[in-house]
């Protein structure tokens, strides 16, 4: 089958392209279209035979899929998982234009262009033919009208060698896009062409060459390695100094700025001598010597060390408080001594008669208990002896 030529000067010229292209393009073939670039190759994005013999015609494999043209900017949502606000920015300046932008492809299209690891390259041409075509049949997946690996076709004669369909031909001047990828950020150009990267930062600032990439990933790989060579080689000692000296200057920083006139921070007085909270905080005589005698209301800096101590063999232990000595430092010695001898008072007060009649009670007590106690015994040896034995 040779190629047949349809050229596009004029509206009916244009219309019969069009429909011939389409056709050819249901019937799951390629075509050669012009685009603002270059000629390019251009089958159905969501026919998989028509990929597949694009990429046959190219002389590729499934490694290197093939860009794909939408008609306009409103459609890019269409193909494209995520659409940032800068993406759009780039689309209103640039498209249609020379400028191809690598995205994330929307999951759930049927297409197959090959080895895309879930991205797509997509582009919004700068011309009247295949922009109609576009918007009658859809996005189409495009690569340039050569054989992988040879310059890119510049006229319909050198796109005629390599296709032998429909070949659509048109007056323009040729430029190569510039692509940008845009699926991570920083933006990175890939390739240059008609449009620069100082243009480009018009829109995004933070735009990148390849080359600045490059050196910046590099960068970053030294850093992380010089962090972490620094690491190995301090000790854990030098590392808790370090880490103690952060905590110092937090409490300072903490200290500066809740100081009231560069004044020192109010601290609370000591007790009243004598006071309850004085015996409590104190309990110099009472406890033993290893509490202080008195209360030391200035933090030192030791405060700050939050480095658990070692407890030492030969360090004396502090020993519970015992209850009474607890009893005589919240309620006082003179109080407990106070109630302790009233009592034998009260007693050596009662009249004879009174002691009289208290020991008969007790010794009819004394006889009731007795009397119950011969009682229940009898009634225990009856019970033992008629429970089986337990040989446990």
């Amino acid at each position: 089958m040779t190629a047949k030529l349809y050229p596009v000067t004029t509206e009916t010229e244009t219309r019969e392209a069009i429909e011939a292209a389409r056709e050819a393009l249901k019937a799951h073939d390629t075509i050669v279209m012009p685009t603002d670039t270059v000629y390019g190759i251009a089958a159905d994005a969501f026919s998989h035979q028509g990929v597949a013999k694009l990429l046959a015609d190219k002389g590729r494999d499934r490694t290197m899929p093939p860009p794909v043209l939408i008609f306009d900017l409103a459609a890019l949502a269409g193909v494209v998982d995520d659409v940032p606000d800068d993406i759009y920015d780039l689309g209103g300046r640039f498209w249609p234009g020379a400028l191809t932008i690598i995205l994330h492809a929307y999951p759930s299209l049927s297409w197959d262009l090959g080895e895309t690891r879930g991205t797509v390259a997509v582009r919004v041409p700068d011309d009247e033919f295949a922009l109609k075509l576009l918007t009658e049949h859809g996005p189409l997946a495009v690569s340039s009208a050569n054989k992988t690996g040879q310059e890119a076709a510049l006229d319909a004669q050198t796109a005629m060698e390599n296709e032998d369909g429909v070949v659509v031909v048109t007056e323009r001047e040729p430029a190569p896009s510039t692509i940008l990828d845009c699926t991570s950020f920083p933006y990175v150009v890939v390739r240059e062409g008609a449009i620069s990267v100082e243009e480009l930062r018009e829109i995004v600032p933070t735009i990148l060459t390849r080359a600045e990439a490059d050196e910046q990933a590099a960068r970053k790989v030294e850093e992380a390695e010089s962090a972490s060579s620094a690491s190995s080689e301090s000790t854990p000692s030098e590392r808790a100094l370090d880490d103690q000296a952060d905590l110092d200057e937090a409490y300072e920083q903490w200290d500066s700025t809740h100081t009231v006139s560069g004044e020192p921070a109010r601290r609370a007085s000591a007790p009243a001598a004598g006071s309850v909270a004085a015996s409590l905080l104190g309990a110099g005589s009472a406890l033993s010597s290893a509490f202080s005698t008195s209360v030391d209301q200035e933090r030192s800096r030791g405060y700050r060390d939050n480095t658990p101590k070692p407890v030492r063999a030969d360090e004396p232990q502090t020993l519970p408080v015992p209850a009474d000595t607890a009893r005589a430092l919240v309620f006082g010695e003179s109080k407990i001594e106070t109630a302790a001898k009233s009592t034998p008072a009260q007693s050596e007060a009662k009249p004879a008669e009174a002691k009289t009649e208290d020991a008969k009670t007790e010794g009819a007590k004394t006889e009731a208990v007795t009397t119950e106690t011969v009682t229940t015994d009898s009634e225990a040896k009856t019970e033992q002896k008629d429970a089986p034995e337990d040989h446990l």
